[in-house]
């Protein structure tokens, strides 16, 4: 009984850490920086905004573990030159974000969350029911 409320407790746990990184992402997507190595006179160099990943693993004891990786590349490279960040050349970094992909993984993450809470709640249900007995 146990070994399954630690196991739903860590899937709670790693769904609250995929909820947090893709909305991290999603606020951070617009954030653009200048190419590095071509920062415009006055300016310094901004390495701009890292979009992150996370990767779930399962532990030896149950449950899962939620690794935040960073997004490899990290940034895109685009044509913008009415950007102040601008390269002389118009060029802009911009993060590597998909916000159709970072949505999917809200609403996975929200249903992996409701799906081990409804895991907790039956445990405490049957928890109850044999102090009862």
């Amino acid at each position: 009984m146990f070994k399954a409320i630690q196991t739903s407790v860590s899937g709670l746990i790693a769904s609250s850490v995929r909820l947090n990184v893709a909305a991290e992402n999603i606020v951070n997507a617009q954030t653009t920086s200048t190419p590095k190595g071509s920062v415009p006179s006055g300016l310094v160099f901004s390495a701009g905004y890292t979009p992150k990943r996370v990767e779930q693993s399962s532990t030896g004891t149950g449950g899962v573990r939620a690794t935040v990786v960073p997004v490899s590349p990290a940034s895109l490279t685009l044509f913008d030159p009415t950007s102040p960040l601008s390269s002389a050349e118009g060029f802009v970094n911009t993060p590597n974000v998909s916000l159709p992909a970072e949505i999917g993984e809200l609403t996975r993450a929200s249903q992996a969350y409701k799906a081990n809470a409804s895991v907790l709640k039956t445990l405490d249900d049957t928890f109850k029911t044999l102090l009862k007995i």
